[in-house]
């Protein structure tokens, strides 16, 4: 059964914002200290399995993010999973802090078609450098989308960021690790930089105070649709079938109208992540800001 039956049909492709991929064969040992260890041994996570699961259901495709605790910050499979992969595909590589040079790797990513960069801040944080405005300065004028990885403890370096670069779009990963609904004045917080999106995943769903649409109401009211963007974070998230994950996602938007349930599903990660590489009528490519 397609699990996007009955979404308002104002969604045309819907996008997954975080999916992962993994070569077995070249895995570094878990540099993030994530519980979830070793999982791409558990499923196939190859670019080709993990892209039949998501068209399976339903989804048309989506943003390869970086898997670091399976890779490093060797970024070549996911560049490579996105050019083989299609249109409806891109990559987000990474980098941290401890590579030597995360500026060379930003201009070989994007001349090689990367779309977006992730600043991984797990475990040691490093986004309160200067260097990491730096960075989000260049993802601007190479119209990359930045988005960082961080515990809500460096979420105030997060909001220096927004606001040192504020004609630059920059996505949080996991809504910060903030419990929705709880004790989220962190979210509070980073509401007002208008250039900060906050992407729900799985694991947002899951470890919230609220149910899953209370979840969305939640940040609807703080952000607005159109800085929401949902990914799945498949397969690290593998205790479900993917298909699932989805249907989750639907479930909890299902009471919204359809263009605010496109703006979730599709428009935002479009914005972000696509169509900042697709051409203008005047030949001229778009950025990846367009409001």
């Amino acid at each position: 059964m397609d699990v996007l039956e009955g979404v308002g049909s104002a969604v045309g492709g819907v996008l997954d914002a975080h999916l992962h991929v993994v070569d077995v064969a070249a895995c570094v040992e878990d540099l993030t200290g994530n519980p979830n260890v070793r999982w791409w041994e558990q499923v196939d996570s190859s670019p080709a399995a993990v892209a039949e699961r998501v068209r399976d259901a339903g989804v048309s495709g989506g943003v390869l993010v970086q898997a670091v605790g399976a890779h490093g910050f060797d970024n070549s499979l996911v560049v490579e999973a996105a050019r083989t992969l299609g249109d409806d595909w891109r990559a987000m590589v990474a980098v941290g802090q401890s590579i030597e040079d995360p500026m060379s790797l930003l201009d070989w990513a994007s001349a090689h078609g990367a779309s977006g960069l992730r600043l991984f801040s797990i475990p040691d944080p490093w986004l309160h450098d200067d260097f990491a405005v730096e960075l989000v300065h260049r993802c601007r004028d190479l119209e990359v989308g930045p988005n960082v990885c961080c515990l809500p403890e460096e979420l105030q370096a997060v909001a220096r960021l927004a606001a040192a670069v504020p004609d630059c779009e920059i996505a949080v990963d996991h809504c910060g690790f903030v419990a929705v609904g709880g004790d989220d004045q962190a979210l509070v917080d980073l509401a007002q930089y208008e250039n900060l999106v906050v992407k729900i995943s799985t694991g947002v769903f899951d470890a919230a105070a609220v149910a899953p649409r209370s979840v969305i109401s939640r940040l609807l009211d703080l952000f607005g649709a159109d800085r929401i963007v949902w990914g799945s974070d498949h397969p690290q998230v593998h205790d479900r079938a993917y298909a699932d994950l989805v249907a989750l996602a639907i479930d909890a938007i299902s009471d919204l109208d359809a263009t605010t349930q496109e703006a979730i599903l599709s428009r935002t990660a479009s914005r972000l992540w696509f169509d900042h590489l697709a051409v203008s009528g005047d030949g001229a490519p778009r950025s990846n800001l367009n409001e």
